[in-house]
């Protein structure tokens, strides 16, 4: 949510809520003027206060946002060297089962020759 048509948004139901406040107030002018002022400070003191938490909040995420880069790049380097090592542990097997593999064609042409030889 962007910030500022929220905060447009909430001084426009500020402002008009203070001008129904006006035209039912039961109160005189003088007091619902000094309540308004009294309010008008209250708002704008909350104002403040929500920027300053934003301005917190935005602070707060892009420490999180650059932490988490980091945290990121380190896991994938991690990773990275994980996968290689274990490349070069598996490698001695990888190359006996392809060689076992490469025995097992032999040995199936070689019976596939003796059946042809046999059956003539």
């Amino acid at each position: 949510m962007k910030a500022k048509p929220f905060l447009y948004g909430f001084m426009t139901g500020g402002l008009a809520a203070g001008i129904s406040i006006l035209l039912a107030a039961p109160n005189s002018g003088k007091e619902t003027r000094g309540k308004i002022k009294k309010n008008s400070r209250l708002v704008l003191e909350q104002l403040q206060t929500l920027k300053n938490n934003l301005l917190d909040l935005k602070s707060s995420a892009l420490q999180a946002t650059k932490e988490g880069r980091a945290q990121i790049s380190t896991f994938l380097s991690e990773v990275k060297i994980a996968l290689a090592v274990w490349e070069e542990e598996i490698r001695p097997q990888q190359q006996q089962i392809q060689r076992e593999i490469f025995e097992m064609k032999e040995t199936i042409e070689e019976l596939e020759e003796q059946i042809l030889d046999n059956s003539k």
